[in-house]
């Protein structure tokens, strides 16, 4: 017996060690997001009514705490019921500022461009994260501007049960937020734009969405109802991806929906899963048929099930997606329920390493990346996540994975390299290089360094020190000013970090 127990602990052990090295081992390219919700103040602002000063400081405290995280990119929620976080053309401010919709923050800033700039200065992404057809998130509840467009568009709008959105099949309205991503992306730097799952609404007990009078109208001869609404969420999702690939083909454009696409019991496609609602049956959207087709650049599903989930679980349905996205040509960022970490009645969510198997099977699975809902569970750190991803999944950082299909050229290598130092640490020093064959200057550079007789390795996120915005030809390394020999590397990356060759700077041994 005692040996029994003392083999089955080896193997515990061996397996522990198995598993922490797939964690911290070199995984180089990973994209690593997080949601940040703006409606009803759930991640930012805080609370309506603080200063525009108050605002800022949040966000970067955000930023700072999820760089520290790990991550490489956020999704910032900008349009979420038919209102914005930024001036926009078309519909009134967000609540979320002051309390009010239709008032701007006060003292006037863009808060739109300022997280932007705050994001790429710490070489993160952003993406514009819009829901396409909420328009009212309840209306007993909620005071609607009188800009609004369902006063000047009434005729456009469905209401369900409190919920009021705008109809998938009026033509019109398809156009109209199409109309509002080509605005966002005019005036704004963006690096992506990002649909959440909310499409034809999610089924309630005893609701019925009176959108009859729209399909009779437009229907084509012979068409169901529920094909009719599947073509309208097909029609919006088309449109939205040459709305943005005509302006700028390199921005992205991705979806984050539902789970579950179908079950295999309805679909020989379908996933080993036993939803009781899917995308296709009941939220009208067509995900596999979007990836099929090359309209979307990724898809980030939002497999909020745990491990243990009798219906939908994690892992068979990932690999489910792992395999459709990797047969259809586009990535993979699994959407994961870091909210429901000690906080849902589910009892996988009970277990502190959850979410730590879930990227575990991820990374098995050869899947690009994750995105987590969202920052203020993140922040809180329940069940000590942020902790367990800080010293484990993402102790070092990652570069985004690239998409040959909207860039695979390389920005040039930096020129006429060189290292000083100073009391206060090693200074590096460059020149900006010419544009790529494909027009581009870098967007960001990369440091890569050690602090030993080897030089670093471009291939070992290990070795990566710091990821810099292209604007900045200089980096000092305040922590070099005690090591005896440090060796540098550096790289150029351009928008989609396409990465150059490397430029290699060796320092002189320095008395401690």
């Amino acid at each position: 017996m005692r040996l029994l127990i003392s083999i089955k602990l080896l193997l515990g052990l061996l397996i522990f060690q198995h598993l922490s090295s797939f964690a911290q081992s070199g995984i180089k390219r990973e994209f690593r997001g997080v949601w940040i919700a703006t409606v009803n103040n759930i991640d930012w602002p805080s609370k309506p009514g603080l200063s525009s000063d108050e605002q800022k400081q949040e966000f970067i405290e955000v930023l700072d705490h999820h760089l520290e995280d790990g991550l490489n990119a956020v999704f910032v929620q900008v349009r979420a019921a038919g209102d914005a976080i930024y001036n926009s053309r078309f519909e009134p401010w967000s609540s979320c500022f002051t309390g009010t919709q239709g008032q701007p923050p006060n003292p006037y800033y863009d808060p739109l461009s300022f997280m932007i700039e705050e994001a790429h200065r710490r070489g993160m992404e952003f993406h514009a994260w819009i829901n396409p057809f909420r328009a009212v998130t309840n209306t007993e509840k909620v005071r609607v501007s009188s800009d609004h467009p369902i006063y000047s568009n009434p005729s456009w709008f469905l209401d369900y049960g409190t919920l009021k959105l705008f109809n998938p099949g009026i033509p019109e309205v398809r156009a109209y937020v199409c109309d509002i991503i080509l605005d966002l992306i005019k005036n704004y730097d963006l690096d992506g734009v990002h649909f959440d799952d909310y499409f034809y609404p999610y089924p309630e007990y005893g609701k019925v969405l009176k959108d009859r009078s729209a399909y009779y109208k437009y229907r084509e001869k012979g068409q169901g109802l529920a094909d009719w609404r599947r073509e309208n969420i097909n029609d919006l999702i088309y449109m939205t991806h040459k709305t943005i690939k005509n302006y700028n083909s390199k921005i992205k454009f991705g979806v984050s929906p539902f789970g579950v696409w179908r079950n295999k019991r309805e679909s020989p496609y379908g996933s080993p899963t036993l939803s009781g609602y899917t995308n296709y049956d009941h939220l009208y959207a067509d995900v596999r048929h979007w990836m099929e087709n090359g309209w979307v650049d990724y898809i980030a599903p939002q497999v909020y099930q745990s491990t243990q989930h009798d219906k939908i679980p994690y892992k068979p349905l990932v690999t489910w997606w792992a395999e459709n996205a990797k047969e259809l040509g586009c990535h993979l960022y699994v959407g994961q329920a870091a909210y429901r970490l000690h906080n849902s009645l589910e009892a996988g969510w009970k277990d502190n390493y959850e979410l730590s198997d879930q990227i575990l099977h991820n990374r098995r699975e050869r899947v690009e990346g994750t995105i987590l809902y969202n920052s203020t569970s993140l922040i809180r750190n329940k069940g000590h996540i942020v902790d367990t991803l800080r010293q484990n999944y993402f102790y070092h950082p990652a570069l985004l994975p690239t998409m040959s299909w909207i860039d695979s050229v390389a920005p040039l290598e930096p020129s006429n390299a060189v290292v000083s130092m100073s009391p206060r640490g090693v200074t590096l020093s460059w020149q900006k290089p010419q544009k790529a064959k494909d027009g581009e200057e870098p967007y960001w550079y990369v440091i890569y360094c050690t602090n030993n007789d080897k030089e670093p390795n471009v291939k070992n996120p290990a070795d990566i020190l710091r990821i810099i915005p292209a604007s900045e030809t200089q980096f000092l390394d305040v922590d070099a000013t005690s090591i005896d020999q440090y060796n540098y590397k550096i790289t150029s990356l351009d928008r989609h970090q396409n990465e150059s060759k490397e430029v290699k700077v060796i320092t002189e041994q320095v008395a401690k």
